[in-house]
């Protein structure tokens, strides 16, 4: 199993407080004291892996399409910060190299989920495997993704990948298929996490991540149930709510 702790991993960055999936986002987490960032890779029309989190760029730009249908020369000139607010008019997305070379020299774990359970990129498994190999990072990246046939293609490129299927809910049909796969996680939406939930995938060496947690009470009770990553938006906080319950042992938050 991939030696974590309660890691604190920064959802899209800092997305509670910066525009997700933003440099200024990611900087920000990285200052907070986040532990890790999670962020989503598409492709864009001539394959560059980009970093987003819908198919489309309508909801965070002021353009409409699929991001399959714009080269990232063309991705480049969309401000993906206004939306959230307009001090951010110069954030713009961000391709994966770009973020890695970035993350590089810290000691952030990234955790990068393939967006293929929508749309169909040929390939991207094969393309972000190779970016992150380049820069000599796959001890630090945890590949996640809703479609367990990205995982597998993964496990076919390198086995010692470490990879992590995401859900919704526990079941006894995803025990068997994170066996299947040789999975080294699972991230659960964190209200389907209880104690029996994850001594279940701790019994078979896989780790349990918590998606996603940005309120005190949901925090308690993820540590409470033994889970070995938390996965937020609000990563200040998050760090600050964990260590009071791991180290007071009391009920202040």
């Amino acid at each position: 199993m991939i030696q974590i702790k309660p890691l604190i991993i920064a959802h899209r960055g800092a997305s509670f407080d910066r525009p997700e999936n933003s440099f200024a986002a990611f900087k920000l987490a990285y200052d907070q004291g986040a532990e890790g960032i999670e962020t989503d890779v598409h492709l864009s029309k001539d394959n560059v892996p980009v970093l987003i989190h819908d198919h489309t760029v309508n909801r965070v730009t002021s353009q409409k399409g699929l991001i399959k249908q714009f080269t990232f020369k063309e991705l480049k000139q969309l401000d993906i910060g206004s939306w959230f607010d307009p001090i951010y008019h110069t954030e713009r997305i961000m391709s994966l190299v770009d973020f890695l070379q970035w993350a590089e020299p810290s000691q952030l774990m990234i955790n990068l989920e393939l967006k293929t359970n929508k749309v169909n990129y040929p390939e991207v498994e094969a393309i972000v495997y190779q970016s992150v190999e380049e820069l000599k990072m796959l001890d630090r990246v945890v590949f996640s993704s809703f479609n367990h046939l990205s995982l597998e293609k993964l496990s076919q490129l390198n086995p010692n990948t470490y990879r992590a299927l995401l859900a919704k809910r526990h079941s006894s049909r995803l025990i068997k298929l994170s066996q299947q796969l040789n999975l080294t996680g699972i991230h659960l939406k964190q209200r389907a996490i209880n104690l029996i939930t994850t001594k279940k995938y701790h019994q078979f060496n896989q780790y349990v991540g918590a998606y996603t947690v940005n309120q005190p009470n949901d925090l308690r009770r993820c540590l409470r149930a033994k889970c070995d990553m938390i996965i937020t938006d609000r990563p200040g906080l998050t760090i600050e709510k964990k260590e009071l319950f791991l180290n007071q042992k009391d009920d202040k938050f």
